[in-house]
């Protein structure tokens, strides 16, 4: 084939690349001669660049896109992005397999059949709003706005959905982190009022140096990063962990240990792989924290562990080391141990006494050194809150909180965003009701299912997973101003999510939706569907309509980064097809239900409000960053030290501020869409450490972290200057003044929410709660879960990341798949057509078992097997033996099996032969503190199918 130099520069890819390098290196044109670089110039005229964040996993990194004549043409990523610093994934190379899907809801529908037949009717968007609307205007009447559900599902983009429904009168507004890790979450929130621990090693870092100069520093100084039961070398919303690790170790030679039953691809490049057996990483924490304790020797300095200057920024020390002392001297039933010793944690865990000892040891010793915890594991455990609280107190202890190299609570410094855009405001209305035959007032929000609610008062995450029995059995008010209020579950709007195969077990939920009452309607009156893309849920809606990509809509960033860093997820492409954003389809159904008589909505708080997506996420961004000015190096040293910062970092660094010292607020010019497009899409404010002490002084500076003291809380109901503080006080409170415990609580044998360290057993799990040792021989095998590269189950008709293997639980076993997929002609050009995947050509879901177990079972990889679990539920599946998983246990990934939506492209064919993970789940097991479902407590049998 021949080709003129000038026609290939002519060609798009081809002017498209050079351009892309050229941005990297400052010679590359310089070898092109003027007339060829007028080619080139000319040629990326027809080119629009868009700096967006991705949302093809909760990573979201920041991306850069091109697009030619309204088509996605090529992806980078953003440079100026810290999270993913200019990097690019095969996830963000598959968007387009997303966006231009054959399987796309293409125009809103109306169901014609039974909920789960597959049968709707294509209906106008007026039409479907009009249905939902009605359906809406009828349940508030008869029932109370309190008896519909918002679930965004995602988190991405929920704003305008919550503010909707929280101005229409229900506090029942939830979003992802319902179903995710709230266990996980548990310790960080009490001690520290934060969330997410993760290691310093996100880099670049916008810091200070010692002459006051901002800089780009790629420095590390991590010498031990400790990852229990998480795996972000696959998949995570920590995308910098990824890099961030294998250069932490070869620039600075830090240690990596991984503890996981499974090897995971983490493990792969760490250190030494730790495989206990599963849930029971409170155990190893115990045991680690215990031997911290009694062999600290602040003289010796290989036994000095901890750093107990940390008694000046904590509350109640003393108070939670005595409760964790006084189990010393209890006995386990399980093994007639003292619990937390070393042969304690030793006979449960199934890890050798020298194994747990030297864990303890190098991770007292080392400094910096951090641990962090995983979203499967302790997250998905029924007592994973006891494993978090004790990883937070290690954390602190040792001095390795907030510290260069260590431990970073990523929620309390991320940038704050939403504000008064999502309606939280609504929850303050006064409204009344009438309890036996009394009128009664209170707030929106005291008719809030959780929190006012009989089961589970401390869900300040929400509750999800019990959405099947309140459709059953209804909302009991038990606390508030509304005690006594009764209230039944009739509507269940779902944006983005898949609640029918993420939320628990799947049968429980298909119950839930096909149940009709005495009179042949349905129990829950009202299901709603709004996604881009057709899952299982969407089955059972009533009304399903169709919301642009994300590539298609504005919003901003949900990420965890290391400091303040904001981006914009700006809209990249027309939203295609009959799709709408979000901000139209809150302003439609708004708008038509104030037609329909509705008081609570208002024109001037949504469609007179907001003519355009721009200026509602104008109005998210007001409160950025929201962070103080705190910390070493001091953010920005020319202003008051412990001041809320806002406004853009060009602004506050120029000195273009105001100050008002009355309320200690420092503000800049605000950020805006338009100042993020101008600056590649994203802000980025300073880094700092120790942002809980004083600038050049080891005194606390009383104003982080994010607690009731302003101090790391280990107490978390005490009384300080007369007053009830700390994170479990307001829920022993609303208890002791209505005289009702909690049914969570009452599963464990508490009256009230500890004020300091607690301890109970995990579910299922006969190894280390005697309630299920008669199992053991039956119900041989732990069940344990785990995620692939897709976005749970949203992502999976993206073929190109079925043609990549993860670890055990996604290789290539399929039997021949013919389906309709997406291909990429020249051009940017995207057409449907049939492709044929040849047996064992593509990925699929699969059973992860040690290949000694297989053996003595008379298996081997790619054999159909069925397992069951004690509750009577199965799912079948092809194994995948090997050496790299602990003996009996096996592991499954989320969402990557059982698929029986034919929208969800090749996977459905497969449905018979790949495991659906939840179905192993027990209906019932919610962990008490906070309800969430127990995906990773189950045991099970095998045998081949």
């Amino acid at each position: 084939m021949k080709i003129s130099r000038r026609n290939f520069l002519k060609s798009s890819a081809a002017a498209a690349t050079i351009a892309a390098i050229n941005a990297k290196s400052g010679d590359v044109l310089a070898k092109i001669s003027p007339k060829e670089a007028g080619i080139i110039k000319e040629e990326l005229k027809n080119y629009k660049k868009v700096f967006s964040a991705d949302a093809m996993c909760p990573a979201e990194c920041g991306l850069e896109f091109w697009s030619k004549g309204g088509n996605l043409w090529k992806i980078y990523g953003n440079k100026d992005v810290p999270m993913n610093d200019g990097t690019c994934c095969a996830k963000a190379a598959s968007i387009p397999q997303l966006v231009y899907s054959p399987y796309r809801i293409k125009h809103p529908m109306i169901r014609t059949g039974e909920r789960g037949s597959g049968q709707f009717k294509k209906v106008s968007w007026d039409e479907a709003i009009d249905f939902i609307a009605k359906k809406l205007t009828k349940i508030k009447k008869e029932y109370g706005a309190e008896s519909v559900m918002m679930n965004t599902g995602d988190v991405t983009d929920r704003d305008q959905y919550w503010r909707l429904f929280f101005a229409w009168g229900t506090p029942n507004c939830v979003e992802h982190g319902a179903i995710c890790d709230t266990p996980r979450r548990h310790g960080p929130k009490l001690i520290l009022g934060g969330k997410r621990i993760q290691p310093d090693i996100m880099r670049p870092l916008l810091i200070r140096d010692k002459k006051g100069n901002l800089t780009k520093n790629y420095d590390y100084k991590t010498k031990l990063i400790i990852y229990n039961g998480w795996n972000p070398f696959v998949s995570t919303r920590i995308y910098y962990e990824n890099r961030g690790t294998v250069e932490a170790k070869l620039k600075n030679g830090c240690k990596v240990v991984v503890i996981d039953p499974s090897y995971s691809n983490t493990a792969t490049a760490a250190d030494q792989w730790l495989a206990p057996r599963a849930g029971t990483d409170g155990d190893l924490f115990g045991a680690m924290l215990r031997y911290i304790i009694e062999n600290d020797n602040p003289n010796n300095p290989d036994r000095r562990y901890i750093d107990w200057n940390m008694k000046k920024y904590v509350k109640g020390w003393d108070k939670f080391f005595d409760e964790f002392k006084s189990w010393f001297n209890k006995k386990d039933p399980i093994n007639n141990l003292s619990y937390f010793s070393l042969e304690w944690a030793s006979d449960r865990t199934g890890l050798t006494i020298d194994q747990i000892r030297n864990l303890a040891h190098d991770f007292g010793i080392t400094k910096p050194a951090t641990l962090v915890w995983g979203m499967q594991s302790p997250g998905h455990h029924y007592n994973g809150y006891c494993a978090s609280i004790i990883g937070t107190v290690l954390n602190v202890i040792t001095g390795n909180f907030d510290a260069p190299g260590g431990a970073i609570d990523t929620e309390i410094v991320k940038a704050s965003k939403g504000g008064s855009a999502k309606g939280a405001q609504f929850k303050k209305r006064k409204i009344k009701k009438v309890i036996n035959g009394k009128e009664v007032e209170g707030e929106v929000e005291h008719l809030h299912k959780d929190a006012y609610g009989d089961q589970y008062p401390s869900a300040w995450d929400d509750v999800v997973a019990d959405i099947p029995d309140r459709i059953f059995k209804g909302v009991n008010i038990t606390y508030g101003p509304f005690k006594g209020h009764k209230y039944p579950f009739k509507g269940y709007i779902l944006r983005t999510g898949n609640s029918l195969i993420t939320a628990s077990n799947p049968e429980a939920w298909k119950k839930a939706f096909t149940a009709k009452d005495s009179n042949g309607e349905y129990k829950l009156e009202l299901s709603v569907v709004i996604d881009s893309i057709f899952l299982e849920s969407a089955l059972y809606a009533d009304v399903i309509l169709p919301e642009a990509s994300f590539v298609e809509r504005m919003s901003l960033s949900d990420i965890y980064p290391s400091h303040p860093v904001l981006y914009l997820r700006d809209e990249v492409i027309k939203p295609l097809y009959e799709s709408k954003k979000p901000t139209e389809i809150m302003n439609m159904l708004a708008k038509r239900l104030v037609e329909l008589g509705d008081k609570d909505l208002k024109g001037e708080d949504f469609w007179l409000k907001y003519n355009s997506e721009e200026d509602f996420v104008n109005e998210m961004l007001a409160v950025s960053p929201g962070k103080l000015n705190v910390g070493t190096p001091l953010p920005y040293p020319k202003y008051p030290e412990g001041y809320k910062i806002l406004g853009t970092p060009e602004s506050l660094e120029k000195g273009e501020v105001e100050i008002d010292h009355k309320k200690k607020v420092i503000k800049g010019k605000p950020l805006t869409v338009e100042w993020l497009r101008k600056n590649k899409g994203v802000a980025v404010w300073p880094m700092s450490y120790y942002r809980y002490k004083k600038v050049g002084s080891d005194e606390p500076n009383k104003a982080f972290p994010k607690t009731d003291s302003k101090l790391i809380e280990f107490v978390w109901d005490y009384e300080d200057s007369g007053k009830r503080k700390g994170r479990y006080s307001k829920y022993n409170k609303r208890i002791e003044e209505s005289k009702v415990i909690p049914a969570g609580l009452k599963e464990i044998g508490l009256e009230k929410f500890p004020k300091t360290f607690y301890w109970f057993e995990t579910i299922w799990n006969p190894y280390t709660n005697l309630k299920y040792k008669r199992f053991e021989n039956e119900y041989p095998f732990q069940v344990i879960n785990g995620r692939v590269h897709h976005a749970m189950t949203g992502t999976q008709m993206a073929t190109f990341l079925s043609e990549i293997k993860v670890e055990g639980t996604w290789q290539p076993l399929n039997d021949e798949i013919k389906d309709i997929t997406v291909d990429v002609l020249p051009g940017a050009k995207y057409k449907a057509k049939e492709q044929v995947f040849e047996k064992n050509s593509y990925s699929v879901g699969t059973i992860w078992m040690n290949e000694d177990d297989a053996k003595e079972l008379n298996l081997k990889t790619g054999d159909l097997v069925e397992i069951e679990n004690p509750l009577g539920f199965s799912t079948r599946g092809k194994i995948f033996a090997s050496g790299g998983i602990r003996p009996k246990v096996i592991k499954i990934a989320f969402g990557t099996g059982g698929r029986f939506v034919k929208e969800i492209g090749p996977l459905y064919k497969v449905k018979g032969t790949t495991p659906l993970a939840n179905l192993m789940t027990d209906p019932n097991g919610r962990s008490p503190i906070m309800g969430f479902p127990t995906f990773a407590d189950m045991i099970a049998r095998i045998k081949k199918v």
